[in-house]
This record gives structure tokens, C-alpha cells and sequence, in this order.
């Protein structure tokens, strides 16, 4: 016999009792809310924790045995099985509760071999991570990933510093870690991910924007700036550089307007970046940000020249921070000039330096889950094109440049 579907005054009753009770633990502490949260999930998992194990344990339920320890060990008889529930939830919602998506550790030694990748990761002290997902899920997970490496890189940069500054008599304290960030939704999620990390983990940051991103007419949450609201309340120290610009301009102005007072000191500070965030789209994607852009434009006789057209007669086949390429060169409209604090060429020299990264987000289309293999095979074969000392992918891309 199955249960008669809830009327639409039940459904609202059961909603409002959902409410209800999710506010009533909103307001419990950091610390207890982690720690139900902690023995829940050991209570489901016990042999990896030390959690009681007994026959009569396991009987009771996960929810049932987390409500007995708090209210013996916290002294909350008011916390009782149907609330630890809604306590988890609230490590949810609190970021407590993050996803690490496994690695395909086979690919990735696939990848350094065909395309003879471990000279260039040797000297960069870089890495290739290829996430085992796949769905509409997979560029959600690249990112995160990508994110989790950015926190080791940002530890380890501190790190040096701090030692640097000793042995030179500076103040170490005063050390700060900047990461250059570009636009898209990888970098909004990348951005999302060390926001939620952020904490007594993260050192003093320096946040530059290195693309304005977007098209502010129709795409303005895709600016990049807007992801550094992600750690303004956050407790940590935090220096945003913005860069507010058009994303182009007309190749016979882009020296005058560099030299903007609003841009200049972007372009004057980037060398102080340590980290430079990034994705990348295929020629081929009509979900592609610079594709779109180029698109809008003429839509709207903005341009008389059809720029798509003309990257496409170049062998256009990708962009990273909005600078297409073709398998063998970077590409350089005639008439239009992508602004960014970096060029495709002076990319591969920043990645070339010593103590400085690129973290390149390679997941498939957030909109379609197409991979994007054939925007990132030239980035592997074409040492002149590797603008990159760290590259994330999803299982797919993998598979199909193995």
C-alpha cells in the first residue's frame, strides 16, 4: 500500500516545519555544529573512525547515536535525534562539507609520456591532475580541484616568502601571496571553492583581476572583479586589484590606453603575481565568452569586421584569457585587441619563471559538457604554446588525448 500524495496545505505545513527547524540551529556554534557534523559522518564510516562500533550502535541509527554523545558530552538534552539532521544540513550550508573528486592517476601518466610533458613540469614544478568524473557535474569538479591545488600553491609561496623575508630582515608578517584571476564561470567557481577554504589556513592574499571578462552589456556577472566579493567577508587579509575596462579595444589605441590612470597601475603591479588563474574555451563552442563577444558585436554593427571569420581563416581552434590561438601560434586580430595584463607569449614567459604558476582550468563547456580537447591539445604538443605550469581536465578530455 502506498502512502496518498501530501495535499498542497500538507506540503506547505511540512515546508514551513523545514524552515522552522533549519533556523532554530542557525544560530548554534561554529564549533558544535562541526563536531555533530564530524560524528555523524564517523558514525556512518566507523572503521575509519573510533566511534563505538557495537552491534546495539549500529542499531540505533547514525542520527540517533550522534543525538546520545551530544547530549551526554555537550550537555544538550534538546538536541535530539530529528535535529541532527537539520545540524548537518548546516554544515552544509556553513561550507563545512566539501567535495574531493577522485584522480585518474593512469591518464595523467598517459599525458606526460604521448605528449613528453615531464621536462616541462620538472622545470616548472608543475602537475597535471585529470578529476574522475564525468556529466553535467564534471566542470563543477575540475574547478574545485583546481581550487584545492591553488590552496597548496598559495601555502607554499607563503612559505618561501616568509623565509626570504627573515633571511633578509623584513618583517615576515607582512609577507602577502597574489593570485591573478581571470573570467568565466571556472574562475567564479575556482573563486567560490578558496573563499569557502578561506580561514586561519590562507595567508594574507592580493587578489589582481587580469581580464575586465564579461561583455558588460548582457554579461556583467561574468566581470571578473565580482568574484572578490566572494572574500570580503571572510576572515582573512584580503587587497583586491581590480581592472575595469572594455574586454577590446581598437588595435591603433591600445598603447594610449594602457596608459589609462584606472588600468596603469594594474599593468604596473602584475609582475607582483605569483599565481595566474585561468580557463580556456574551444574555437568551436558557441558558449565560449570571446566567441560570443565577437558575435554580439557584429550582431549590432558595432564592428565592421567579421573578427569570428577572421580568427576561423587563422585556424582558430581556442583562447585563454581571451587571446585565441591556432595548433602552431598565438593570434592577433588586425583591427581589435584583447586588453588583459598579459599577452598570450608574455603567459608562456611568466609560466617560465621561477616561483611563478599558471593553474589552467581545462573542464568541458559549463553548458553543454562538451570537452574541450581540441582547444587543449595544442597547449600540450606545442612547447611554444604550454602557457601553463598546472593543467586540471576531466576524464573525458583525457581519454580522447590519450
Amino acid at each position: 500500500m502506498t502512502n496518498a500524495p501530501k495535499s498542497k496545505k500538507e506540503r506547505k505545513r511540512s515546508k514551513a516545519k523545514v524552515k522552522k527547524t533549519r533556523t532554530s540551529v542557525a544560530s548554534e556554534s561554529d564549533e558544535l555544529v562541526f563536531a555533530v557534523c564530524e560524528r555523524f559522518f564517523n558514525q556512518l564510516a566507523p572503521e575509519n573512525s573510533s566511534v563505538d562500533t557495537s552491534d546495539k550502535a549500529r542499531k540505533k541509527g547514525a542520527a540517533t547515536a550522534v543525538s546520545e554523545w551530544v547530549q551526554k558530552e555537550r550537555n544538550r538534552p534538546d538536541l535530539n535525534r530529528e535535529k541532527i539532521y537539520p545540524i548537518v544540513w548546516e554544515a552544509l550550508h556553513r561550507n563545512y562539507l566539501l567535495l574531493s573528486p577522485p584522480v585518474e592517476k593512469n591518464m595523467r601518466d598517459n599525458l606526460i609520456s604521448k605528449y613528453d610533458l615531464k621536462e616541462h613540469l620538472n622545470a616548472s614544478e608543475g602537475e597535471i591532475v585529470v578529476t574522475n568524473v564525468v556529466g553535467n557535474t564534471a566542470s563543477k569538479h575540475v574547478n574545485t580541484t583546481a581550487a584545492d591545488l591553488i590552496i597548496e600553491l598559495i601555502e607554499r609561496i607563503n612559505l618561501n616568502k616568509k623565509r626570504n623575508a627573515a633571511a633578509e630582515g623584513k618583517n615576515p608578517d607582512n609577507v602577502r601571496v597574489h593570485l591573478g584571476v581571470g573570467a568565466g564561470y571556472a574562475a567564479m567557481e575556482v573563486a567560490k571553492r578558496l573563499s569557502s577554504r578561506a580561514g586561519a589556513e590562507l595567508p594574507k592574499l592580493t587578489l589582481h583581476a587580469i581580464t575586465p571578462g564579461g561583455y558588460y552589456i548582457a554579461e556583467q556577472q561574468k566581470d571578473t572583479s565580482t568574484y572578490f566579493s566572494y572574500f570580503v567577508e571572510r576572515s582573512i587579509d584580503v587587497e583586491c586589484v581590480g581592472f575595469f575596462s572594455t574586454p577590446v579595444v581598437m588595435e591603433d589605441s591600445y598603447s594610449s590606453f594602457k596608459k589609462n590612470p584606472s588600468l596603469r597601475n594594474c599593468f604596473e603591479r602584475r609582475d607582483e603575481i605569483d599565481v595566474v588563474v585561468t580557463s580556456l574555451a574551444s574555437s568551436s563552442d558557441p558558449h565560449g565568452l570571446m566567441g560570443q563577444y565577437f558575435d554580439y558585436l557584429k550582431a549590432r554593427n558595432l564592428i565592421d569586421e567579421d573578427v569570428r571569420q577572421t580568427l576561423e581563416n587563422q585556424g582558430w581552434v581556442g583562447d585563454l584569457l581571451f587571446q585565441p590561438y591556432s595548433s602552431t601560434k598565438p593570434i592577433y586580430p588586425d583591427t581589435l585587441r584583447t586588453v588583459a595584463l598579459f599577452n598570450f607569449e608574455e603567459l608562456v614567459q611568466f609560466s617560465q619563471k621561477k616561483d611563478k604558476y599558471v593553474v589552467l582550468c581545462g573542464g568541458p563547456c559549463a553548458d553543454c559538457g562538451e570537452p574541450k580537447t581540441e582547444a587543449l591539445r595544442p597547449l600540450l604538443t606545442n612547447p611554444s604554446l604550454r602557457a601553463w605550469t598546472h593543467l586540471v581536465l576531466d576524464r573525458e578530455a583525457a581519454r580522447q588525448l590519450s
